[in-house]
């Protein structure tokens, strides 16, 4: 069973962190998710408490670890003196994504390259990093992602899924939280913006 790690920290933007918790906490049986943090309860952008399910640390031995993001909570979690350090990450043995501002973590960590994306309103100071910031809902090279906008977890989670898996367990995984009378539209937007957000490949869908 593979283990996926959702990364928080206080002042976490709410939406993004349970978008991805309820769509991949429903699939018990090909993976198990857990929420860390550096403390055992952190607060949600919106005040919400959320207990976690471990440290940081754990991280280092997931095979997938996906960060939220925060207007606030990215600058705070980046200058903690204990949150960098807790990471040991490694882009080949393990898919690595991130939510809006999140991809500032993605950075500091030294896992992005060339093309990112992030939040609208973030793009400039992903820009001036040294990175290509494009107007994409998800950008993905190799085994790490970047998604814009809360949203965009929909593509996160299906590009996590799909690289693991396949198109069909994509679906099957994202299906139940589509809107009525629209899966098939989200289900080819979605596909759509895989293909689109891979790093060189052809804007074309298969």
């Amino acid at each position: 069973m593979k283990k996926i790690a959702l990364i928080a920290f206080d002042q976490f933007t709410d939406i993004d962190l349970f978008l991805m918790w309820d769509i991949l906490g429903r699939n018990t049986e090909d993976w198990h998710v857990r929420i860390l943090a550096s403390r055992s309860i952190v607060r949600s952008a919106h005040g919400l408490p959320v207990a976690v399910h471990g440290p940081l640390c754990e991280a280092n031995s997931a095979d997938a670890v996906l960060f939220a993001s925060g207007k606030e909570g990215i600058p705070a979690a980046l200058a903690a003196p204990d949150f960098l350090p807790s990471f040991e990450l490694d882009s080949r043995r393990q898919r690595i994504g991130s939510i809006c501002a999140g991809a500032f973590i993605l950075e500091r960590l030294g896992l992005l390259s060339g093309q990112a994306t992030t939040h609208p309103d973030a793009r400039s100071n992903l820009q001036a990093l040294g990175l290509e910031s494009v107007d994409k809902p998800l950008v993905s090279q190799g085994n790490v992602a970047t998604a814009g906008g809360c949203l965009s977890a929909l593509y996160l989670v299906g590009w996590l899924v799909e690289s693991w898996f396949d198109v069909d367990k994509r679906r099957t995984t994202l299906r139940p939280v589509l809107p009525a009378g629209q899966q098939e539209l989200y289900d080819a937007l979605i596909g759509l913006s895989i293909r689109q957000g891979e790093v060189g490949a052809s804007t074309t869908s298969s």
